[in-house]
């Protein structure tokens, strides 16, 4: 069995062995991989995290031959810069990347035993991770939508709730009817609390988007770029265009 890690800032994951096939989602900064099956130019891999089968470019693979006891994700919003320190190459480890055996207490973590400097773009870590599930939320706010996206540069529904969610230690499924088979449900509008995940449907009532409710009658959501809607029995009500955007499936507690 062959073991792959995320070496880039973030990696495409197309749904075909082609770099013109729909982009399902993406890898981000550590995160690790069993590899599937391999051809000269691309590499079928299922993500460790949650099970996903995608394609990645053989020019962007990397075997991962440490296994470490300590992993942190990152809580730097909007990105941190790694130097190593070694070859002074730089890498940008965006929100959710993975880290492993670090210290903070000199700004030095190693990955594959090669040390790395962090310099912190916004924040630090140590003052993030007390962030709320809702502060992570309102920090993606206004990022655009992008289908397969998991990043603030360009991400997609189920993307984000998976995003914040893991970024205060829960891992959640990739796509959106995965995630609708998780938690217990919500009856009542009255009921709907902030942490709560709400899920919608189409005409064929099949789930095909995901929310955060945010309390107050309100969910964020990404749906053009991550927004914040009104939200009641009957769906999602987008002021903006005056209309309801999304039909109401269910609502999920996951906390």
């Amino acid at each position: 069995m062959i073991k792959g890690i995320c070496h880039l800032s973030v990696i495409p994951l197309r749904s075909e062995p082609n770099s013109r096939s729909e982009l399902v989602s993406q890898l981000l900064f550590g995160e690790t991989y069993t590899v599937i099956e391999k051809t000269t130019e691309w590499v079928k891999i299922k993500t460790d995290s949650d099970n996903y089968e995608a394609w990645i470019s053989f020019n962007q693979f990397a075997i991962w031959d440490e296994q470490f006891e300590s992993t942190t994700v990152l809580k730097v919003f909007p990105f941190a810069i790694g130097l190593n320190l070694l070859t002074n190459e730089k890498s940008y480890l965006l929100a959710g990347s993975i880290l492993y055996d670090y210290d903070f207490s000199d700004a030095n973590f190693k990955l594959n035993k090669t040390p790395f400097q962090l310099s912190f773009v916004s924040g630090n870590n140590e003052t993030n991770t007390s962030n709320t599930l809702l502060d992570w939320a309102h920090l993606f706010e206004n990022a655009p939508y992008l289908w397969g996206g998991r990043t603030f540069l360009g991400i997609d529904c189920s993307g984000f709730t998976q995003l914040i969610f893991k970024l205060i230690g829960i891992q959640l499924p990739r796509d959106a009817f995965e995630q609708a088979e998780m938690g217990t449900n919500i009856d009542s509008l009255s009921e709907f609390k902030l942490g709560d995940l709400a899920f919608f449907c189409n005409d064929s009532d099949k789930i095909t988007h995901v929310g955060l409710i945010i309390g107050d009658g309100k969910l964020i959501h990404a749906s053009g770029n991550v927004r914040i809607d009104i939200i009641d029995n009957h769906g999602i009500f987008n002021k903006t265009e005056g209309k309801y955007s999304h039909k109401l499936k269910f609502v999920k507690r996951i906390l």
